[in-house]
Order: structure tokens, then sequence, then C-alpha cells
């Protein structure tokens, strides 16, 4: 089925097994005083037994004044030549070609994880980060320039087959390379060539200290700023480092002037920055890799049979399903679970500055911990819910062997997610449950849809225990500020006719502080409403959403003209006119024709309370919204975790 994807590729003297790759990427697995851990391993394993043909591991500090976290790799410091020594002979026993990412952030950080100062080409101010950073002096770029290979050295000790050189991202590399941070007057900054030298250095330097290894970069295809590097300026550049002597070159996009290509959510299209590695390969003969939004094997066929890269990238679709190589040479497409870019628990979780886990793979990071192994006393277990925790409990279950009854009152399976995939640009979160589905048809589970669990049900069906999966409700509005207008909750809103959204004002109420009030906003806008107000009390409108979802949002959001205001409380209404008091200036929005109260939904333990006082020998167990509302990763975690215990 995918004859190019499994064509092994040559790289010095390593055979790379297949095509698809994992680029390194953070995963707050090292421990704090940056050594490898076994968890880091044991992610590292599944995805090395699952197939990958080469694995970039994350990437690691070179020096002490950088590190995106305090859970990042000291790859400066001997100390941690034992763990990484592990972590690579652990990737390398499946076959897995194993190349370490040589990395510094420069700029693009803040000192308070290292509490050294943070250090650039020039002290030009992070947009993001805001900390102006100590300009290296030229003895201290070459000082630097020692550090990475020093590293490169620890790397090749440790059992590594190559090196890749981190020139992506905005970080220290890519500013040396920029004239948007890059300043200098010295033999490091001005024409082409110095602001080049610095790369050119370490590579050389990298090829010294390891002979025979792959050496790699990568690099963005194109700065994507206002006079930043171009796609020309990156070719050129490219071409440059490739005369020197490259082994391959990846291409990626993002940075902290424009940071949502670094994570592209569900707003980008599938295979959004393939052009950028195709402008790379029709110059060199280098082997190319391309990276971002490809979650399908068959997307990464047809670029490899378009000829736009060499290797493919698909390293948040190996974090959600480590098996998605094997599943793809075995052809068992219907069982990848998917990567739905939704960003809440990969880089949602590393802006908490947690451990990366994943929507539709609890596993993810607990691979010892959460591995399914059979029950040593299988049991009859109902489920009473078909949304993602319940169906996530059911299907665990079932492998571990239990005797399993799925009861869904709704005609059919997916629960809220159903819902919260109807709003606009949310459409692949159902992706999750149709992968859910489909296990579950494949199992032995008994699925009764259209049915209502109750009382009697799970009397007549002598359970060993009962996991309630019902999930929330949405309550009459927790604030009414009028009485002579129409206040609806979130529910109400989404099953509104297109009559009553028409040329009306609207005004949300954000009191559930993620993506949903954004996310009705939207809908509203599109189906024609005459103006929709987002209004919050907090410091920001979603102030709990994660920060691309939200600058895509609001791009969106702007491009329909909503408007949405933080630090607001309704004051008053005359008539139809809202006054709200917002930092301290008064402001009236006009003309309100309808309110939506987005609050957080009300628990569903009806059926359990009846249980625990009319069955209590049957042991039962809550999964997701109906334990307490919150988000769906959640509710697949309970459900998966929960199967565990059972």
């Amino acid at each position: 089925m995918f004859p190019r994807l499994f064509t092994p590729l040559k790289m010095k003297d390593f055979t790379i097994p297949n095509r698809i790759m994992a680029t390194g990427h953070l995963t707050h697995f090292a421990s704090l005083d940056g050594q490898v851990t076994q968890r880091l391993i044991d992610y590292h394993e599944a995805r090395a037994k699952g197939g990958l043909g080469l694995v970039v591991t994350e990437s690691m500090a070179v020096h002490p004044s950088t590190a995106q976290s305090q859970y990042v790799v000291h790859l400066y410091d001997d100390k941690v030549l034992p763990g990484l020594t592990e972590l690579v002979s652990t990737i390398k026993k499946y076959g897995t070609v194993v190349v370490c990412q040589l990395h510094h952030m420069g700029r693009e950080m803040i000192s308070v994880d290292t509490m050294r100062p943070i250090v650039a080409p020039s002290a030009i101010m992070d947009p993001m980060k805001r900390e102006v950073p100590h300009e290296l002096s030229t003895a201290e770029v070459k000082e630097m320039v020692g550090y990475y290979i020093a590293a490169a050295e620890r790397a090749v000790k440790a059992g590594y087959d190559g090196l890749e050189v981190h020139c992506a991202h905005g970080y220290l590399l890519q500013q040396f390379l920029s004239p948007l941070s890059n300043q200098r007057t010295d033999e490091y900054g001005g024409s082409f060539e110095n602001r080049l030298r610095i790369v050119r250095e370490i590579i050389a330097g990298c090829k010294k200290v390891a002979p025979g290894k792959i050496i790699g970069i990568r690099i963005d295809g194109d700065e994507f700023a206002d006079g930043g590097l171009t796609m020309e300026d990156v070719q050129q550049i490219v071409v440059a480092l490739d005369a020197d002597g490259l082994d391959y070159i990846g291409l990626s996009a993002g940075h902290a002037l424009n940071y949502p290509p670094i994570f592209p959510n569900m707003d980008f299209p599938l295979g959004c920055f393939t052009y950028l590695a195709s402008n790379i390969k029709r110059l060199v003969n280098t082997p190319v890799y391309t990276s971002h939004r490809i979650n399908d094997p068959a997307l990464a066929e047809k670029i490899l049979e378009d000829g736009h890269a060499d290797l493919i990238a698909m390293t948040r679709a190996t974090i959600a399903d480590p098996e998605l190589p094997l599943k793809a040479k075995e052809e068992r497409i219907d069982d990848i679970r998917p990567c739905v870019a939704c960003l809440q628990r990969c880089f949602g979780r590393l802006r908490l500055r947690a451990p990366i886990s994943c929507l539709g793979n609890p596993a993810v990071g607990k691979e010892r911990e959460f591995a399914i192994t059979a029950a040593p006393n299988p049991k009859k277990v109902a489920v009473v819910g078909g949304g993602p925790g319940g169906m996530e409990a059911a299907r665990v279950l079932s492998q571990r062997g239990h005797t399993v009854v799925l009861y869904e009152k709704e005609q059919e399976l997916g629960g809220m997610l159903k819902l919260g995939s109807s709003v606009p640009n949310r459409e692949e979160l159902f992706n999750i449950s149709r992968w859910q589905i489909i296990q579950l048809e494949q199992s032995n589970v008994a699925i009764k849809t259209g049915h209502e669990a109750t009382l009697e049900d799970l009397k007549a069906g002598n359970y060993d225990a009962v996991v309630f999966a019902t999930g929330a409700e949405y309550d009459e509005p927790s604030v009414v500020f009028t009485a002579d207008l129409p206040h609806i909750n979130l529910r109400q809103a989404l099953d509104l006719e297109d009559d009553q959204v028409e040329d009306k004002n609207i005004l949300v109420i954000d009191r559930d502080f993620h993506n949903k009030a954004l996310g009705i906003a939207e809908q509203l806008a599109e189906r024609e409403a005459a103006g929709v107000v987002i209004l919050s009390s907090e410091a920001d409108v979603a102030v709990d959403l994660e920060s691309i979802n939200k600058m895509m949002a609001n791009e969106r959001l702007t491009e329909l003209d909503v408007k949405w205001l933080s630090k607001t409380r309704v004051e008053g209404v005359d008539g139809k006119d809202f006054t709200v008091s917002h930092e301290g200036w008064e402001v009236v929005l006009p003309d309100i024709d309808l309110v939506v109260v987005v609050d957080k939904p009300k628990v569903n333990t009806t059926l359990a309370k009846q249980v625990e006082q009319e069955l209590p020998q049957l042991k039962t167990y809550l999964v997701g919204n109906c334990a307490s509302p919150r988000l769906t990763p959640d509710a697949i975690h309970d459900g998966y975790r929960i199967a565990l215990e059972v």
C-alpha cells in the first residue's frame, strides 16, 4: 500500500529502515537535574518498537545558559552519559537510527530556569519572552561553538548514529542567521558569510569529533516576518551549508515572531509546510525531511511520490499512536489512533511545565505504568455512557478480557464530543471518537445505543462492576441580567435555528474559561448574527486555553468582526442596552437581542447515586465529566486509567 514509505534510505553507513521519522520534541520527561529518566527511555522505546525509521531525540541543552524548562537533558554535563547511553541503546535495538539534536534557545527563553542571563547574538528583546539578552562577545561566541562540539562528543560517546544542529524556531543559531536578531559588527554579524559563520564552525566541529556519523540540520524554510529570512534567503543558506557536506536537511517553520507554525493546530491544512522542503530538495542532492501536520500514511506516501521530500516527520502522529509505522506497513489503517492537532496535551502541557501527554493516548509518558495487561480475574462490567470517556473504558476493559456491555441513550456514540466538533474549525476532534467506535466494533463489547441504562438493567445484568460515564449537563444560565431578554445556555445555543440567529446582536458570557465561548461565538457569527460580543470577568477571554489555539481563534473572530472584552462585568441593563465596566472604563453595548451564558456543566450522577443506595454491593467507578466537569482528554484518561483498575 505504501511502497515508498517503506523503502529503506541509506545515509552514510547507516540504513534507515523506512521513511517515517520523529523530529526532536521536548517531553518534560527528563529529571529536574537534567538527567535521562526511565520514563524518557520508555517513551522512546515505545516509538522505536512501533516501527519509526529515524528518531531525533529531544533538543538537549549544549550550555548551562539554555533550557526550554527545568526538565531538559543537560548535554553539557558528563553526568548524562550513563542515562543517555541506555536511552540510545534501547532505541537502536529495534533497528531505528537515532540522532541527537544539539540545541540552544538563545533569547527565546527566560532566565528563571537557569538563573543565568539569557544570551543572544545581539541585545534585542524577544517579543514573546520579553527579557533583554546579554550580547555574546566574540570570545563568548567562540566559547559557545566549543560547547556545541563538546556536546557532540558526548553524544558520540553515548552511541548516537548522528547529530542534528538545530537552526530553526528562532533559537540561538537562527538568531545568528537572521538580520532581524543579529545586528553584530564583528566576524559573526553583518554579511551573509559572517551570519553563517557560527553554524559552519559548529558543523565542521561536529564532523571532526563524529567521523562517519550522520550530520544534519533543522532549519526554518521561511522566517515569515518582515525584514527576516525569506524562503530565498534560506535556500541560499542551505545550499552553502550543504556544500560543506551535510547528510540531511530538515525543514521546519515558526518562531517567536510567528509562533503558531511551530505547533500548527487544526486551522492549518494537512502537510501545510511541505512546499518549504520541496523548494530545498530541488536545489540539493542531500536527503530532505518535511514536517508539520502530516498524520496520515497516505499523505506521507503522496509527498514521497511527488518528490517533495525523502523523509516524513510524523512526530505528533506517533505521539498519538507510536505503532503508526507498523500499522501502516500491515495495512491496518483504521487502527491508527489519529492526531487531531488539538494541542491540548502536547503543547498545552508544555506551556504548563508539565510532561506531555495526548488527548487520545493517555499512555504517553506512562508506557510502563499504563501497559494493557490481561485481567487476573475477568469480570462482567457495564459501561453507562458512550462518550469518549465511556468508549475508552469499554475499549480497554475489553482488551483486558472483561465482558463489557456499553449503554448509550443516544442513537449514536460520541457524547459531548459530537457537539464540540460541531463548531467551526473543531471538526477534526470527532476523529478520536470515530477511531474509538471502530475499535469497539472490532471488539467483543456489546453496544446498546438508543438505550438509556436503568437501575433495572444493572440489576438484571448480574454485573460485577459499573463504570459511569454519564457526563454533565448544562443547567439554566447561572446569571440573568434582565428578565426582558432571553438568556440561554451553551447547549441551547448550539440548537438555535437560523432565524433565531440571523440579524441578532448576541452577547456571549464566558464562564467556562476554555474554548467553548470562542467556539459558540464563531459559530453564531458564521450564521449571520448581526453582531457578537464575548465578555469575561477574567484577565482574558478563554483564559485557560493554551496560546496557539487562542491566537488562531482570535484571528478568525477578528475576520468575523466578533468583539471581546476581558476584565469586564455587567453593571446594568436599560432595555436592550448593556452597560459594562471594562478595566475602569464604562462601555455601552447597544441593542442586545440574546444572551448566551457559557457555564461549566453540572455532573450527571443520578443513576450512580441510585446504584449506591440500592445496589451497594456493586462496585462503581466515575469517569470524565460525571466525576468532575473537565475536558475531553481528562475523560479519555479517566476511562483508560479506571479500566486498568477494574
